[in-house]
């Protein structure tokens, strides 16, 4: 159990750096361009953590059992301990009992981390926009981090901006786009971007007609209609995404995929917990290296599997349920091997 728990701990840490290197880039790249501070780059990290563990816990499982298991077999231990009675489902004991710790804080981590974290991100993630994003324009390079606005400076000096370009498209029916000589850029009492310019034009464009208005002196507060970084399905609980996949007629199907893959990786403990220690036993003489293998073959075999049902879900080819076909399947294989070894 000492060696499994050790074994499993060494897996989860460093498949959590592997998975998390994508998130990480595709996220300092939105953070470092309105130049987030470290600290504000750590507590992104540390906020993702629950959506990554929830796939790598039953990864890392997998992997710590046949490496723990397997260099029992290269010593012969298994062996021994088999010739003097001891039967096998008292060798995999310690691995069920480390599978149910897992299991309970993997439902808890479904059920309450990945919510509240995915929440707490996406809050942090507007807070940095909103207070550093208006520090972070620069000459002749467009400015997308404001949903539904374009912006494009010429010249800025001492916080100051020259010839500057606003196109704010939040309003299809009734788009307009700034022009002006000069500007500068704070944040209100609201925290809300504020704009004050001169010597300009607003174009105020509708469906039927358009409106010229020149000024002398303009003040323009970007009003970010709610946050700057919309919700997703990841801050949803489950009754949350079963209600709106229920009653959304148009993406129904993905809130369907999101609720079953959100009850699925922690159901997929239970499976390894069956298959890992019959899977050891098979690998044979090919110790550590073999049992790595093998542990990334099954789990590859497994997500490709899962992605192209889900696949088929999102084009309607299959009903929904059909995102479990997977874990039944290997569910099904896991007993059987199970039962022969036992």
């Amino acid at each position: 159990m000492k060696e499994l728990g050790l074994t499993f701990m060494v897996c989860i840490i460093g498949l959590n750096m592997v998975l998390m290197m994508e998130k990480v880039l595709r996220l300092s790249r939105l953070m470092s361009g309105v130049g987030a501070s470290y600290a504000d780059m750590t507590w992104v990290v540390i906020l993702i953590q629950p959506q990554i563990l929830v796939l790598t816990i039953p990864m890392a499982l997998l992997l710590s059992v046949l490496l723990t298991y397997g260099r029992l077999g290269v010593d012969n231990e298994l062996t021994v301990l088999r010739s003097s009675g001891m039967k096998f489902g008292e060798i995999a004991r310690p691995v069920f009992y480390l599978s149910a710790v897992l299991l309970a804080f993997s439902v808890f981590i479904t059920l309450y981390l990945i919510p509240l974290s995915s929440k707490t991100l996406r809050g942090e993630l507007n807070r940095v926009l909103r207070e550093r994003a208006p520090m972070s324009i620069e000459p002749g390079v467009f400015f997308t981090s404001f949903k539904g606005f374009l912006i494009l400076v010429n010249e800025k000096t001492d916080g100051a901006f020259r010839g500057i370009f606003i196109s704010d498209s939040r309003n299809l029916e009734s788009e307009r786009v700034i022009v002006a000589q000069e500007g500068k850029l704070s944040l209100d009492k609201e925290m809300q971007p504020a704009f004050s310019l001169t010597d300009g034009t607003v174009h105020i464009v509708n469906r039927d007609s358009s409106t010229e208005i020149n000024f002398a002196e303009y003040k323009f507060t970007i009003r970010l209609s709610g946050e700057i970084l919309n919700r997703k399905k990841s801050e949803m609980t489950l009754p949350e995404l079963y209600k709106k996949a229920v009653t959304e007629k148009t993406n129904g199907t993905g809130y369907f995929i999101e609720f079953h893959r959100r009850l699925s990786f922690p159901a997929l403990i239970i499976a390894l917990a069956f298959l890992a220690p019959a899977l050891s036993l098979r690998a044979g003489k090919t110790g550590k290296t073999g049992g790595f293998i093998i542990g990334l073959l099954v789990f590859t075999i497994y997500y490709v599997a899962l992605l192209y049902f889900e696949n088929l879900v999102r084009a309607g080819k299959l009903p929904h349920l059909a995102c479990w076909i997977p874990f039944a399947a290997l569910t099904a294989v896991a007993v059987l091997l199970y039962r022969r070894e036992k």
